[in-house]
């Protein structure tokens, strides 16, 4: 049986994902209907100016609304992220900072406790979080070039406040931010997993480990600071297609690959 005590924190940050995505899209479209009036001339249309207006306010307010989700989001990644080490401390070192250690998450079974293990567990980590980034990276730049054309575009036509323009600018560049700190992410938990990989492979030779100690936990806390430096919540439709179809099979291969 599966028991991951620290999901439901992260299922939380990841429903106010969602909702922040759809507020995106509504301020989007607000902001499309904005450009779309005010090719309008008002004399084939007499009341276009007011809902031109409206559009307009509507895309700002959303735009607010998008700017602080995304910090509270951040925030509660942060907590999870806190609760998820806990855990993998538990396992590595058989203790019990949870209160209920995770059941069916990491597959460390028969490895010794103590720093090799956790250097396991994290090289483990870094496979999934690496395969799923990769995929992620494409949609986002797309995502991301296009909303942020049409909120560049509203924010430089028709007649409005200079607030309205700075705020949704300001959401084109928590949109553009996301996509560049996702690709700052994906290149960087890419080296790492390189680093556990060479250190894996150098361990093969059943040398002593606690030669490998320093490097061991250098390299785990190279990916727990990535983690909790870019805040990324990875895409668990991607996660759960790839942990069908490839995850167990690649980790055995790679298990047996490394001697672990």
């Amino acid at each position: 049986t599966r028991y991951v005590p620290h999901q439901s924190s992260f299922d939380f940050a990841k429903k106010l994902d969602k909702v922040q995505t759809i507020v995106l899209i509504i301020s989007t479209a607000f902001a499309a209907i904005h450009v779309a009036l005010s090719s309008i001339p008002s004399k084939d249309m007499p009341d276009v100016k007011c809902y031109d207006d409206l559009a307009n306010g509507f895309s700002t307010f959303f735009s607010v609304i998008f700017i602080t989700l995304d910090v509270i989001v951040n925030y509660k990644f942060y907590k999870a992220g806190i609760e998820k080490r806990k855990d993998l401390i538990d396992h590595a070192f058989g203790k019990n900072y949870t209160g209920g250690k995770s059941t069916g998450y990491f597959n460390a079974q028969g490895v010794p406790i103590g720093l090799y293990k956790l250097a396991v567990q994290s090289f483990e980590n870094s496979l999934f979080t690496n395969e799923v980034a990769k995929r992620m990276t494409f949609g986002k730049w797309s995502i991301a070039f296009i909303i942020s054309a049409i909120f560049v575009l509203s924010a430089c036509i028709g007649d409005k406040f200079i607030v309205n323009s700075v705020l949704q600018l300001g959401a084109t560049g928590v949109l553009i931010l996301q996509a560049v700190k996702l690709q700052l992410f994906s290149s960087r938990i890419d080296d790492i997993h390189s680093d556990f990989k060479r250190l894996f492979t150098d361990l093969k030779d059943g040398s002593d480990k606690t030669l490998k100690e320093g490097e061991m936990a250098l390299n785990v806390l190279n990916y727990e600071t990535t983690l909790a430096w870019a805040s990324i919540l990875t895409s668990s439709k991607i996660f759960n297609e790839l942990n069908k179809q490839i995850f167990p099979a690649k980790w055995e291969e790679m298990k047996k690959e490394y001697q672990i």
